[in-house]
Formats: structure tokens, C-alpha cells, sequence
């Protein structure tokens, strides 16, 4: 993998001497598809590198999504260019009829990525998780299972995780939604989380695997989390999530917040990471190259009258194996008329130095972006204090659409590209019009050096 991450990168530079990006893709909105596609999910070539024989061929510049007929669609994209190949739905490749929309449960389906010792050519798999229904069930939560779809020599394979539907522990039938998998290349197995809808609610964790023996493993911390902002921790056996917690002011009253907590799935431990008078959401942690190669903390932190996010930096371990925490930086938005933040998403960019960003989404309103009706802008930052920058991309009070559910993708050529659904917003007398999935070149330069590759979803690339 080392090897072929250092001839990815001597690639993109070569080719950077014969192409030059066009002047008019920084800060430009570009249309990637006019299909109306929400929820997508990019496959690990979103990190820079580009494996065009991984997956039997098809390479990992892969794309999913969902749609209102219960269909899951796999497209992809040129991986130098950031151009989607499959612009129209017939280009694409169905996966599955039987996947549930992804508004039915507020999130759809995620790429997991591992090495098993059969992958073909040593090359890191990608595999898909999400919530599905049997073909013989009406697509009703009441029949819901977790999913997993595997690439094979002859398409795609779909099918439940064992144990994964059905009457399992008592909780009801075919009940299991939500599945979450790690991101690991260098892991032989990727982990699973789910969930069942049962009051109260339990997770469970499980190999993405169906080989004889594997399980759910009921977890220990339910009970804590808000059932849809878990998220693992980059090739480690922990993961954060969010749940309710009461903060005590120094008057003496009390405020029921929503604070980052942190499980370890091979101890049981659950921890409580974050304190201050903020609701937190998103919350992402990861080893970052640029903060010394240790542990961050990224989340959305709000009151009711401003949003900002914010960045702590892991100063010491806990006797109980938690990583103790310090805040070391708060970013707020670069637009003033827009000073709420939303759906922040991290990631590492090496130019050749690696360092951790976050593009993120801004608006006027608190919660725009749950509704349909409300412009809002979108931003890009550092993370690192040390080396400030936060940069407009677009704003929603000049460029009057709603920008949705931004995802970051780095091409070889232009650098890291954000990609979201562009939406003229509806009014009081007027229906929103979807206008298809977008994305702006974010200027940060093409991808270079030994550690392309490197993630704040799957972690450090080899040796950095």
C-alpha cells in the first residue's frame, strides 16, 4: 500500500505539468449531475488516492445513494477530475430494490473499507451497510434489518448481517436499523455498529462479515446515545457518539445539553468527553498529522443564538483508557449575516505537508437545513489555531439556494473538491425545485508527498 500510495502521488504531480486547473473552478459552483440524488456517500478514493483495479475493477472512486422507490445506486466519478462519469440514473448501477430511503431514518447508507487476506491484489475492499427490507416485506420500520452489499467478480452481493433481523434478544421483529461500519484500509475486518428500535433502545456491534459464528455483541451504552451520531474512531476499537447530559452553571441552574461521550467496544467503557454549556452534534475524533500525530476532537457546538465548532486536542489518557481533552480552537463563520454552523465534516489534505480541515455548511436560521425553504452558504477552515484559515466558498444571502449534506471529495489534479445538493429554496406561495448534486473547488491544491491518502474518516495513510 505504501508503494502505491507514493506512485498515486508522483501521478497527480506529473500530470499537474501538462494541466492546469481552469481558472473559473475556485469558488464555482458546478454541476456534477442533474439527477436529484441526496445522502451520498463517497468510497476512500475521496482521500486522494486512486485505485483503478480495486473492487474487481471498478475501481474506488465510487458513489451510493437512494431513492423514494427504495433503490440503492451506485455511481462513480473521475477521480482525476472530480467530473461524475454517471451523471444519469440509467449510467449507474442498482444495487439493491429492497434499501430504505434514506429520510426514513435520517441517514443512509456508509462505505466500509478493510484488507481481508483474500482481497484481490492486497488492494483494501469497499463494502456498503444499510438499512434494508426482505423481498417479501413492505418497506414498514417493523421489517427493517441492517445491510451490508460486497462487491464480487460478478456484481454486487446483498444480504442482512447475521443476527441482524429477526426476533433477536427479544427486542421484536426485524427491527435493526441504522448501521454504521469503520474505515480502516489496513484492518482485515470491518466493524459494524447498529441499532434496534426498541424502547429502550440497544446497540449492537459486528464483523461486516458472514462467515460461520459472527453475531451481534450487545454494547453498553444505549441507553447514553441519541440513536444517529455515532461515529467510529479511525482503526481503533473505540467510537464517539452523543447523548443528553445536565450541566450545572455557576448560579446553580441546571441545562439538559447533548455532549460527546466516548465508548471503547473492547472494554465496555463509556465516558463523558465534553462539558461546557454547548450542545454538541457531528462529532468526529481522529489522530491529526498536524496537531503532533494526536488525538482530536472536532464538533458542532450551539446555544440558542450561535453556533461555532470546536476543536479539542487530547492532552492525557484517563485510568479508565479515555482520552482527556482541552479545547484548543473555536472556528465561527466567515459570513456574519450567516453565524450558524451545520454539518461540519474533517478532513486531511497533504500539499505535500498533511494538514486537518473542515468545510461546513453556514446559515441565517438555526436548523435552515432541516427545512426546504432557507439559502444557505458554505465554508471551509483549518483546524489547527496555529495556522489560521477560514474561507467563504459561497454565501446563501448573495447566491439565494440551499446548499445540503456537504461531502468532501480530493481529486488528483485540482485538490479537494465539496459536493452537495443545490436546491432553489420554496417560499409561502412557491414548490422548492431540486437542482441536482454540485460541487466547488475549494483551492487547496492538488495532493502530493508520501501521505496522501491519510483521513480523518479511516485514518493516518502508511507510516505518517
Amino acid at each position: 500500500m505504501r508503494l502505491f500510495r507514493l506512485l498515486a502521488s508522483a501521478f497527480a504531480m506529473a500530470a499537474l505539468l501538462s494541466v492546469t486547473a481552469p481558472a473559473s473552478a475556485q469558488y464555482t459552483e458546478v454541476q456534477a449531475s442533474s439527477v436529484v440524488i441526496g445522502d451520498v456517500e463517497f468510497d476512500w478514493a475521496r482521500d486522494g488516492i486512486f485505485c483503478a483495479s480495486c473492487n474487481y475493477g471498478i475501481g474506488n472512486a465510487q458513489f451510493n445513494w437512494t431513492d423514494r422507490l427504495n433503490w440503492l445506486w451506485v455511481g462513480t466519478v473521475n477521480a482525476q477530475t472530480g467530473e461524475f462519469n454517471t451523471t444519469k440514473t440509467k449510467e449507474m448501477t442498482k444495487v439493491d430494490t429492497n434499501a430504505f430511503f434514506w429520510e426514513t431514518w435520517g441517514n443512509g447508507p456508509e462505505w466500509g473499507f478493510s484488507t481481508p487476506p483474500e482481497a484481490p491484489g492486497g488492494n483494501p475492499i469497499s463494502q456498503l451497510v444499510y438499512t434494508r427490507f426482505a423481498d417479501d416485506d413492505p418497506a414498514k420500520p417493523a421489517y427493517a434489518g441492517a445491510a451490508y452489499a460486497t462487491i464480487t467478480p460478478t456484481g454486487w452481493q446483498v444480504g442482512f448481517l447475521p443476527g441482524a433481523i429477526g426476533a433477536y434478544n427479544g427486542t421484536g421483529v426485524n427491527n435493526m436499523v441504522l448501521p454504521e461500519a469503520s474505515q480502516c484500509p489496513s484492518s482485515t475486518v470491518s466493524m459494524v455498529l447498529f441499532k434496534d428500535i426498541a424502547t429502550p433502545q440497544e446497540m449492537f456491534t459486528e464483523p461486516l462479515s458472514t462467515a460461520a459464528g459472527t453475531s451481534p455483541y450487545e454494547t453498553s451504552f444505549g441507553s447514553y446515545a441519541n440513536g444517529i451520531g455515532e461515529r467510529w474512531v479511525p482503526c481503533t476499537t473505540a467510537l464517539t457518539f452523543q447523548g443528553d447530559a445536565t450541566y450545572t452553571s455557576g448560579s446553580g441552574v441546571q441545562t439538559v445539553l447533548q455532549q460527546v461521550y466516548w465508548y471503547d467496544t473492547a472494554t465496555g467503557v463509556v465516558q463523558q468527553l465534553t462539558f461546557d454549556p454547548t450542545g454538541k452534534q457531528r462529532a468526529t475524533m481522529f489522530v491529526a498529522p498536524d496537531f503532533n500525530h494526536t488525538m482530536i476532537l472536532m464538533a458542532a457546538a450551539s446555544t440558542s443564538s450561535t453556533s461555532t465548532i470546536q476543536v479539542y486536542q487530547q492532552t492525557g489518557t484517563a485510568a479508565n483508557g479515555s482520552p482527556q481533552l482541552t479545547l484548543v480552537n473555536t472556528i465561527e463563520s466567515p459570513e456574519p449575516a450567516e453565524p450558524f454552523i451545520f454539518d461540519p465534516k474533517a478532513f486531511i489534505h497533504c500539499n505535500p505537508t498533511c494538514e486537518t480541515y473542515v468545510a461546513y455548511g453556514i446559515t441565517s436560521v438555526p436548523g435552515s437545513q432541516k427545512t426546504l425553504s432557507v439559502p444557505n452558504g458554505l465554508a471551509v477552515a483549518k483546524l489547527n489555531p496555529a495556522t489560521p484559515m477560514n474561507n467563504l466558498l459561497v454565501s446563501g444571502i448573495t447566491s439565494f439556494y440551499q446548499r445540503l449534506d456537504p461531502k468532501y471529495f480530493i481529486t488528483q489534479l485540482y485538490g479537494p473538491f465539496i459536493y452537495y445538493a443545490r436546491i432553489v429554496p420554496g417560499t409561502p406561495t412557491t414548490t422548492y425545485e431540486a437542482l441536482g448534486y454540485w460541487y466547488i473547488n475549494m483551492g487547496l491544491g492538488a495532493p502530493s508527498g508520501p501521505c496522501v491518502g491519510s483521513s480523518a474518516e479511516g485514518g493516518l495513510a502508511d507510516g505518517c
